[in-house]
């Protein structure tokens, strides 16, 4: 079966480019198709359009970007786009009652209401944030300027190459403009630690802790009470990291080692495992304490087994030695070098389990995420999460029918694909181009007209085509990358692709206010993608996907996709595109139908080269058809 195919055109043959990111290469098309004779455009009687000002609380027009979205009073949402300068506008909107919500970095989240009563009317509505929390209890810092982020960037690098006064001069001279910010408060706490000053370094961790719930500031925290022997305290720390992000391993990694020291052996082979689950090599270390775990539990064979492992895995020099003191301890039934080796292994042993340790406070950076590389591997963890290494919560003890909800998901596809020939739509795009640190080096923001036509042009076969102000090129593209293909994603779960795919329902959850089905996806081995594939020049590549979706228990349409490539292709440098989409129901009035399109994408793609962060958002949707 042919694969779905995207918009590139090469000479006169069309090219199977699909919905990846294609390149600069490609040459430009003819002209996008003609609208039928016949077509009809669906256009609701009755409109107005709606202009949102949004003010901070001094009354000055916002001066950073807001996501705002209109949505009916069953909160249905209508439009959703990202405010520039401080205004949003909506256009031909429906007549009647809507709820408008501002959600604005640092500021909690304002609805506001808004009647459209009159035909032709263009209404104004004012809305002034407030500093407050938004949803998640935790403050939202505002976005880092161009300029502190190049700040950032030059003390990063600094740091890397040991030039620790440098880089705190970059990270002050960013807080200047940026005072308080977490990202900034951390910064400058490594360097405190890592120069000896533990009480300054305290300080701009608890700042960030405090103020925006920083998970790595309060990671940090808890190591340092960890190394200091305070373990009350570090738990404690800890605990609240996991609560903020339970898929953040270092704490996971580091709360092991506090419970080890408490000796609670069985959670500290639990957090152990979790930490390995998730920080995969990077989290090889752990090893070490799950197996000391291992011991003190009585486990002395799983602990042998873990502690080769170790040694398979290209461990430092120090984990090698550590790893072969514990192997020689548990080869001996003699509790006095198990004791030894505990000692060894953990300086805050068992032994010494009270709130506080009899070491010297001293804070080795070497052994700790402040060392420069490691810290470098922080911010160059800029990626969201794979969908395999964080895995969203589900409620547990639900029978989950997964025959049921691929029949219904794939219907509703089916429904959509024979129901609309083409429809056009306004898109917003919020580009970011990221160096190796994933900060913004520049940014910009476009507008398209954008048009997608679906056609099946042969039985079960489907082309896919989208067109940005009439043009396929990649070169209306910032940085000349195009991303496409995200209205077509949902084709996993058509009736012609989904026996690509191997499935899994993981549990029951909520989505968007909903009760949702939560479902992974991962193509088959055995199967040829057909979904998704690269272009640059003339290599050409298809490359497998996995995700997850969360689908209506109710009406089993796709309410978000969250997409993950299943590997990388060194031959054009593509290492990672994770796909965050939402969908929202949008009404075809013509027909009395109503159906599920996205409405905002997020996008963060290393391809050739590039580093790329896209927020797109989509609205004014208009349907075409041929009756």
């Amino acid at each position: 079966m042919k694969p779905l195919n995207s918009i590139l055109l090469l000479a006169a043959v069309q090219a199977a480019c699909l919905f990846g990111p294609s390149c600069v290469a490609a040459q430009r098309p003819g002209p996008a198709p003609q609208t039928p004779r016949a077509t009809q455009l669906d256009a609701a009687t009755g409109t107005a359009d709606l202009l949102v000002t949004i003010r901070d609380d001094k009354k000055g027009e916002l001066s950073y970007s807001a996501k705002v979205t209109l949505r009916t009073r069953n909160g249905d949402p209508r439009g959703v786009t990202i405010s520039d300068k401080g205004r949003a506008r909506f256009r031909s909107i429906p007549l009647g009652e809507y709820e408008v919500l501002v959600e604005a970095p640092g500021h909690a989240t304002l609805r506001s209401n808004v009647s459209l009563a009159r035909d032709g009317e263009s209404h104004h509505l004012d809305i002034t944030v407030l500093p407050g929390s938004g949803a998640s209890g935790a403050n939202v810092p505002p976005p880092l300027s161009l300029r502190e982020q190049k700040e950032l960037t030059a003390g990063l690098r600094s740091l890397q190459a040991q030039k620790l006064r440098e880089a705190k001069k970059h990270f002050l001279s960013a807080a200047k403009t940026a005072p308080n910010h977490p990202d900034v408060d951390y910064l400058l706490g490594v360097i405190g630690a890592m120069t000896g000053e533990m009480e300054t370094a305290k300080q701009y961790f608890e700042n960030a802790a405090a103020r925006y719930q920083h998970v790595l500031s309060i990671t940090a925290l808890g190591e340092i009470f960890l190394v200091e022997g305070n373990l009350d305290a570090a738990k404690q720390r800890l605990e609240t990291a996991l609560k903020v992000d339970p898929n953040s391993w270092r704490a996971d990694q580091l709360l092991a080692a506090v419970l080890l020291s408490q000796r609670s052996y069985a959670l500290a082979i639990q957090h152990a495992e979790h930490a390995l689950q998730l920080g995969k090599t990077e989290a090889k270390g752990t090893r070490l304490t799950l197996a000391q775990a291992l011991t003190e539990a009585g486990e002395r064979q799983r602990s042998v087994q873990v502690l080769n492992e170790l040694l398979s895995q290209n461990p430092t020099q120090e984990q090698a030695k550590q790893a072969r003191t514990l192997l020689d301890a548990n080869g001996s039934a003699a509790p006095p070098e198990i004791a030894a080796a505990r000692k060894y292994l953990n300086p805050a042993s068992p032994a010494a389990s009270t709130s506080k340790s009899s070491l010297p406070v001293k804070f080795d950076y070497a052994s700790l995420p402040f060392e420069p590389s490691s810290l470098a591997a922080q911010y160059q963890r800029w990626v969201p999460p794979n969908v395999d290494d964080a895995v969203p919560p589900v409620e547990t003890g639900m029978s989950c029918p997964l025959h049921q909800i691929l029949k219904e998901a794939g219907e509703r596809v089916v429904e959509f694909v024979n129901n609309v020939d083409r429809f056009s739509a306004t898109e917003t795009m919020n580009h970011e181009g990221l160096n190796e640190f994933g900060l913004a080096v520049h940014s910009e923001r476009r507008s398209f007209n954008y048009l997608v036509s679906i056609q099946e042009f042969r039985p079960g076969v489907y082309d896919v085509q989208e067109f940005r102000d009439g043009l396929t090129t990649p070169d209306i593209f910032p940085e000349h990358v195009a991303t496409v293909g995200t209205v077509a994603l949902v084709f996993v779960f058509h009736p012609n692709y989904a026996d690509d795919f191997d499935f899994r329902c993981e549990g029951l959850t909520h989505q968007g206010g909903q009760d949702a089905w939560q479902v992974h996806f991962s193509q088959k081995p055995d199967h040829s993608p057909r979904l998704r594939s690269y272009r640059l020049a003339n290599l050409y590549f298809r490359v497998g996907l996995k995700g997850r979706a969360w689908i209506s228990t109710e009406t089993f349409q796709v309410l978000r996709m969250e997409s993950d490539l299943t590997g990388t292709v060194p031959q054009i440098r593509l290492h990672a595109d994770h796909e965050d989409t939402q969908y929202a129901p949008v009404l075809v009035k013509r027909k009395q139908l109503v159906l599920w399109l996205p409405v905002s994408s997020e996008i963060f793609l290393d391809f050739n080269g590039h580093r790329i962060h896209r927020q797109q958002q989509l609205s004014d949707y208009f349907f075409f058809w041929v009756d």
